[in-house]
Protein backbone atom coordinates (compact mmCIF):
# COMPACT_ATOMS: atom_id res chain seq x y z
CA UNK A 1 0.00 0.00 0.00
CA UNK A 2 3.13 2.41 0.93
CA UNK A 3 3.88 1.69 -3.31
CA UNK A 4 0.38 2.95 -4.09
CA UNK A 5 1.09 6.85 -4.58
CA UNK A 6 3.93 6.18 -6.40
CA UNK A 7 2.32 4.01 -8.67
CA UNK A 8 -0.34 5.77 -9.66
CA UNK A 9 2.22 9.05 -9.95
CA UNK A 10 4.06 6.64 -12.71
CA UNK A 11 0.96 5.67 -14.45
CA UNK A 12 0.24 8.91 -16.85
CA UNK A 13 3.75 8.25 -18.03
CA UNK A 14 3.42 4.05 -18.11
CA UNK A 15 0.63 4.40 -20.14
CA UNK A 16 1.63 6.63 -22.63
CA UNK A 17 5.08 4.81 -23.02
CA UNK A 18 2.61 1.57 -23.01
CA UNK A 19 0.80 3.22 -25.88
CA UNK A 20 3.76 4.43 -27.75
CA UNK A 21 4.66 0.84 -27.64
CA UNK A 22 1.76 -0.51 -29.29
CA UNK A 23 1.76 1.94 -32.01
CA UNK A 24 5.23 0.87 -33.27
CA UNK A 25 5.09 -2.55 -32.85
CA UNK A 26 1.62 -3.33 -33.15
CA UNK A 27 1.82 -1.52 -36.73
CA UNK A 28 4.29 -3.46 -37.52
CA UNK A 29 2.83 -6.79 -36.72
CA UNK A 30 -0.48 -5.74 -38.73
CA UNK A 31 1.48 -4.58 -41.79
CA UNK A 32 4.14 -7.36 -41.30
CA UNK A 33 4.37 -10.90 -42.88
CA UNK A 34 2.50 -14.05 -40.41
CA UNK A 35 0.68 -12.17 -38.72
CA UNK A 36 -0.38 -9.12 -40.97
CA UNK A 37 -2.07 -11.51 -43.13
CA UNK A 38 -5.18 -10.97 -43.82
CA UNK A 39 -6.65 -14.43 -43.63
CA UNK A 40 -6.28 -14.28 -39.72
CA UNK A 41 -9.52 -12.75 -38.11
CA UNK A 42 -9.03 -9.01 -37.14
CA UNK A 43 -9.67 -9.20 -33.39
CA UNK A 44 -6.80 -12.00 -33.13
CA UNK A 45 -4.09 -9.98 -34.89
CA UNK A 46 -5.07 -7.05 -32.76
CA UNK A 47 -5.00 -9.36 -29.68
CA UNK A 48 -1.57 -10.75 -30.88
CA UNK A 49 0.09 -7.23 -31.70
CA UNK A 50 -1.13 -6.26 -27.95
CA UNK A 51 0.63 -9.10 -26.27
CA UNK A 52 3.96 -8.55 -28.22
CA UNK A 53 3.69 -5.31 -27.22
CA UNK A 54 3.52 -5.99 -23.48
CA UNK A 55 7.00 -8.21 -24.13
CA UNK A 56 8.64 -5.38 -25.79
CA UNK A 57 7.54 -2.87 -23.74
CA UNK A 58 9.73 -3.67 -20.61
CA UNK A 59 13.33 -4.32 -22.44
CA UNK A 60 12.65 -0.73 -24.84
CA UNK A 61 11.25 1.04 -21.58
CA UNK A 62 14.28 2.80 -21.27
CA UNK A 63 14.53 4.45 -24.92
CA UNK A 64 11.12 5.84 -24.18
CA UNK A 65 10.94 9.84 -24.08
CA UNK A 66 8.34 11.26 -21.08
CA UNK A 67 5.02 12.68 -21.71
CA UNK A 68 4.62 15.60 -23.94
CA UNK A 69 3.17 18.55 -21.86
CA UNK A 70 0.95 19.46 -25.42
CA UNK A 71 -1.41 17.66 -27.19
CA UNK A 72 0.50 18.39 -30.55
CA UNK A 73 3.14 17.07 -29.38
CA UNK A 74 1.25 13.93 -28.60
CA UNK A 75 -0.30 13.47 -31.64
CA UNK A 76 3.71 14.01 -33.33
CA UNK A 77 4.96 11.29 -31.83
CA UNK A 78 2.20 8.83 -32.45
CA UNK A 79 2.36 9.59 -35.92
CA UNK A 80 5.98 9.00 -36.65
CA UNK A 81 5.88 5.78 -34.48
CA UNK A 82 3.02 4.47 -36.37
CA UNK A 83 4.99 5.70 -39.72
CA UNK A 84 8.32 3.79 -38.46
CA UNK A 85 5.80 0.38 -37.92
CA UNK A 86 4.51 0.21 -41.37
CA UNK A 87 8.07 0.78 -42.76
CA UNK A 88 9.50 -2.07 -41.01
CA UNK A 89 6.47 -4.27 -41.28
CA UNK A 90 6.61 -3.26 -45.22
CA UNK A 91 10.46 -4.10 -45.56
CA UNK A 92 9.39 -7.60 -43.61
CA UNK A 93 7.06 -8.30 -46.28
CA UNK A 94 8.63 -7.56 -48.70
CA UNK A 95 11.85 -9.73 -48.39
CA UNK A 96 9.11 -12.57 -47.48
CA UNK A 97 7.58 -11.92 -50.88
CA UNK A 98 10.44 -13.11 -52.84
CA UNK A 99 9.26 -16.67 -52.42
CA UNK A 100 5.71 -16.11 -53.63
CA UNK A 101 7.25 -14.08 -56.48
CA UNK A 102 9.18 -16.83 -57.61
CA UNK A 103 5.82 -19.16 -57.42
CA UNK A 104 4.22 -16.66 -60.10
CA UNK A 105 7.88 -16.64 -62.21
CA UNK A 106 7.83 -20.88 -62.09
CA UNK A 107 4.07 -20.34 -63.07
CA UNK A 108 4.62 -18.22 -66.05
CA UNK A 109 7.48 -20.79 -67.08
CA UNK A 110 5.38 -24.33 -66.60
CA UNK A 111 2.41 -23.22 -68.07
CA UNK A 112 0.15 -22.89 -65.02
CA UNK A 113 -0.40 -19.30 -65.40
CA UNK A 114 -4.07 -19.76 -65.50
CA UNK A 115 -4.34 -21.66 -62.96
CA UNK A 116 -5.85 -19.21 -60.77
CA UNK A 117 -6.81 -18.57 -56.63
CA UNK A 118 -8.06 -15.62 -54.97
CA UNK A 119 -5.55 -14.07 -52.56
CA UNK A 120 -7.21 -11.56 -50.45
CA UNK A 121 -3.42 -10.14 -49.43
CA UNK A 122 -3.05 -8.86 -52.87
CA UNK A 123 -6.68 -7.99 -53.31
CA UNK A 124 -6.85 -10.33 -56.66
CA UNK A 125 -6.30 -13.84 -57.94
CA UNK A 126 -2.74 -15.08 -58.63
CA UNK A 127 -1.53 -18.35 -59.78
CA UNK A 128 -2.05 -21.40 -57.57
CA UNK A 129 1.32 -22.12 -57.38
CA UNK A 130 2.06 -18.61 -56.37
CA UNK A 131 -0.23 -18.75 -53.61
CA UNK A 132 0.87 -22.24 -52.50
CA UNK A 133 4.73 -20.99 -52.15
CA UNK A 134 3.71 -17.74 -50.28
CA UNK A 135 1.90 -20.04 -47.65
CA UNK A 136 5.28 -21.79 -47.69
CA UNK A 137 7.11 -18.50 -46.75
CA UNK A 138 4.59 -18.35 -43.90
CA UNK A 139 5.04 -21.43 -42.73
CA UNK A 140 8.52 -21.28 -43.04
CA UNK A 141 9.03 -18.51 -40.90
CA UNK A 142 7.38 -20.24 -38.12
CA UNK A 143 8.75 -23.91 -38.38
CA UNK A 144 12.81 -22.43 -38.68
CA UNK A 145 12.09 -19.79 -35.82
CA UNK A 146 12.67 -16.54 -38.31
CA UNK A 147 10.28 -15.42 -36.94
CA UNK A 148 12.04 -14.34 -33.56
CA UNK A 149 14.29 -11.67 -36.06
CA UNK A 150 11.98 -9.45 -37.06
CA UNK A 151 10.71 -9.11 -33.24
CA UNK A 152 14.77 -8.34 -32.57
CA UNK A 153 14.25 -5.98 -34.93
CA UNK A 154 11.39 -4.01 -33.68
CA UNK A 155 13.90 -4.17 -30.40
CA UNK A 156 16.51 -2.58 -32.28
CA UNK A 157 14.57 -0.07 -34.16
CA UNK A 158 14.27 2.19 -30.74
CA UNK A 159 18.10 2.57 -31.03
CA UNK A 160 18.28 3.32 -34.06
CA UNK A 161 15.35 5.58 -34.28
CA UNK A 162 14.20 6.46 -30.99
CA UNK A 163 10.93 7.68 -30.16
CA UNK A 164 10.80 11.78 -30.69
CA UNK A 165 14.08 11.65 -33.21
CA UNK A 166 13.42 12.94 -37.08
CA UNK A 167 12.59 10.11 -39.23
CA UNK A 168 14.61 10.24 -41.76
CA UNK A 169 11.99 9.61 -44.96
CA UNK A 170 14.78 10.06 -47.81
CA UNK A 171 17.25 6.82 -45.99
CA UNK A 172 13.74 4.98 -45.51
CA UNK A 173 12.56 5.03 -48.46
CA UNK A 174 15.68 4.12 -50.30
CA UNK A 175 15.82 1.67 -47.78
CA UNK A 176 12.66 -0.54 -48.97
CA UNK A 177 13.61 0.33 -52.75
CA UNK A 178 16.55 -1.42 -52.05
CA UNK A 179 14.46 -4.34 -50.46
CA UNK A 180 12.40 -4.58 -53.23
CA UNK A 181 15.25 -4.90 -55.72
CA UNK A 182 16.87 -7.54 -53.67
CA UNK A 183 13.60 -9.22 -53.21
CA UNK A 184 13.22 -9.47 -57.10
CA UNK A 185 16.59 -10.36 -57.19
CA UNK A 186 15.91 -13.48 -54.69
CA UNK A 187 12.94 -14.39 -56.70
CA UNK A 188 14.79 -14.77 -59.96
CA UNK A 189 17.71 -16.70 -58.49
CA UNK A 190 14.77 -19.05 -56.90
CA UNK A 191 13.11 -19.48 -60.56
CA UNK A 192 16.36 -19.65 -62.08
CA UNK A 193 16.29 -23.38 -62.79
CA UNK A 194 12.54 -22.85 -65.01
CA UNK A 195 14.01 -20.31 -66.61
CA UNK A 196 16.55 -21.88 -67.61
CA UNK A 197 14.99 -24.99 -68.65
CA UNK A 198 11.66 -23.03 -70.32
CA UNK A 199 14.20 -21.26 -72.61
CA UNK A 200 15.59 -24.68 -73.57
CA UNK A 201 12.20 -26.40 -73.98
CA UNK A 202 11.16 -23.41 -76.22
CA UNK A 203 14.41 -23.39 -78.21
CA UNK A 204 13.59 -27.25 -79.05
CA UNK A 205 10.15 -26.39 -79.76
CA UNK A 206 10.95 -23.91 -82.24
CA UNK A 207 12.99 -26.28 -83.99
CA UNK A 208 10.24 -28.98 -83.70
CA UNK A 209 8.13 -26.64 -85.20
CA UNK A 210 10.36 -25.68 -88.22
CA UNK A 211 10.90 -29.33 -88.96
CA UNK A 212 7.18 -30.44 -89.03
CA UNK A 213 5.45 -27.32 -89.22
CA UNK A 214 2.11 -28.79 -89.77
CA UNK A 215 1.78 -29.77 -86.15
CA UNK A 216 0.55 -27.52 -83.35
CA UNK A 217 4.04 -28.17 -81.44
CA UNK A 218 3.16 -25.81 -78.48
CA UNK A 219 -0.77 -27.75 -78.23
CA UNK A 220 1.00 -30.99 -78.30
CA UNK A 221 3.93 -30.10 -75.90
CA UNK A 222 2.15 -28.35 -73.10
CA UNK A 223 1.30 -30.98 -71.07
CA UNK A 224 4.54 -32.25 -71.16
CA UNK A 225 5.67 -29.46 -70.27
CA UNK A 226 3.70 -28.82 -67.24
CA UNK A 227 4.54 -32.42 -66.14
CA UNK A 228 8.43 -31.46 -66.17
CA UNK A 229 8.01 -28.27 -64.48
CA UNK A 230 5.92 -30.44 -61.88
CA UNK A 231 8.66 -33.28 -61.72
CA UNK A 232 11.47 -30.28 -62.13
CA UNK A 233 9.61 -28.37 -58.74
CA UNK A 234 9.63 -31.39 -56.67
CA UNK A 235 13.48 -31.73 -57.18
CA UNK A 236 14.03 -28.37 -56.27
CA UNK A 237 12.07 -27.56 -53.48
CA UNK A 238 14.23 -28.53 -50.76
CA UNK A 239 17.30 -26.58 -52.05
CA UNK A 240 14.38 -23.56 -52.77
CA UNK A 241 13.30 -23.57 -49.32
CA UNK A 242 17.14 -23.91 -47.91
CA UNK A 243 17.94 -20.69 -49.96
CA UNK A 244 14.86 -18.50 -49.23
CA UNK A 245 15.42 -19.34 -45.29
CA UNK A 246 19.53 -18.48 -45.21
CA UNK A 247 18.90 -15.48 -47.47
CA UNK A 248 16.03 -14.16 -44.69
CA UNK A 249 18.12 -14.94 -41.64
CA UNK A 250 20.81 -12.42 -43.50
CA UNK A 251 18.12 -9.75 -44.24
CA UNK A 252 16.37 -9.96 -41.51
CA UNK A 253 19.52 -9.83 -38.78
CA UNK A 254 19.98 -6.75 -41.19
CA UNK A 255 17.24 -4.78 -40.28
CA UNK A 256 16.70 -2.10 -39.29
CA UNK A 257 19.48 -0.94 -41.71
CA UNK A 258 19.12 2.56 -41.62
Amino acid sequence: MDDLPALLHDLPGLSFGFMLVIARVGTTALTGPALGETEIPSTVRIALAAGLAVLVFPVVQPHLPALPATTTALAGLFCVEIIVGAWLGLLARVLVLALSMAGGIMSYMVGLSSVLQMDPSMGAQVPALERMLGWAAITLLFVSGLYELPVRAIINSYQVIPPGSVFDTGAAAQTVTHAVSASFALALRLAAPFVVVCIVWQAALGLVSRLVPNILVHIVAQPAQILAGLMLLAAVTGLMFETWSATMRQDFLALPNL
